[in-house]
């Protein structure tokens, strides 16, 4: 009696961690509408039609990966490098690995102008595999698998004294508390000013935010920037080390949106 009730109290717990997790509410009956006219409008090769018709479905609250992939290659068909990139980073945030978002976003990146000298740690990226392989979701949910697996394994070992069941429990937590750490620090990196992308084909940095402070650099469409401020219409980016200034907002969007994990 005492395991079926630990079993159906772990397995509450469980479903009740799961809710959150549940994906984006399906498209709308208007969306599916203008899903299917921006299909119909990209295969006719009118692509400037087409991503006006899928940006209206994403700024209706839609979060969906192939919604975005959908945009970036409208705006890349249409000539527009810039919203390419920000649509291609945002749907890699949903759907990493997935091999044609991957190569597309690749030959758009080839095609900007500005290519920032920070250089990806490659010892980091295979060592921490797991962070650049899964979504943010994926993460929090083998956090949760993990972590239920550990507490199952504990009871189970607490009923019976079974070394192997003593060695899953520290196996799973041990994966539980590595995932639940790096869903720690995917919340705190996502919650903080973050990756934007430049947006014209060309745009001013200067050292300030008024139009007659000195100009620093230009950057163009497509170059990937941090934003740390924004005030006055303004927005601080940083592209390098010593490549740092402001520009107007309008000319620079954030990567992550609202309902993006």
């Amino acid at each position: 009696m005492r395991k079926n009730v630990t079993m159906r109290m772990l397995l509450c717990l469980l479903a009740a961690l799961f809710m959150p997790l549940a994906p984006n509410a399906a498209f709308a009956a208007g969306d599916g509408a203008l899903l299917r006219d921006g299909i119909a409008a990209y295969e006719k090769g009118d692509y400037r039609q087409a991503a006006k018709q899928f940006e209206s479905i994403a700024g209706s609250g839609v979060t969906s990966g192939g919604l975005f992939y959908n945009l970036g290659s409208a705006h890349l068909k249409n000539g527009d490098l810039g919203r390419a990139i920000l649509w291609y980073e945002r749907a890699s945030r949903l759907m990493p690995g997935d091999a044609d978002l991957e190569f597309n976003l690749k030959h758009a990146r080839g095609m900007a102008k500005d290519q920032a000298e920070g250089r990806q740690n490659m010892v980091a990226r295979i060592i921490f595999f797991w962070r650049y392989a899964l979504s943010s979701r994926a993460v929090r949910l083998c956090a949760i698998l993990f972590g239920a697996a550990f507490w199952i394994a504990l009871a189970a070992w607490r009923m019976t004294s079974r070394r192997e069941l003593r060695a899953a429990a520290i196996a799973s937590g041990a994966a539980g508390l590595l995932f639940a750490l790096t869903a720690l620090y995917n919340y705190y990196d996502s919650a903080s000013w973050g990756s934007a992308v430049i947006l014209p084909d060309e745009v001013v940095v200067r050292s300030g935010v008024s139009d007659d402070s000195t100009e620093m650099f230009r950057l163009h469409a497509g170059a990937k920037v941090r934003v740390v401020d924004r005030q006055a219409g303004h927005a601080k980016i940083i592209f390098s080390s010593d490549r740092i200034g402001w520009m107007r907002s309008a000319d620079v969007e954030e990567i992550r949106m609202e309902g993006m994990d």
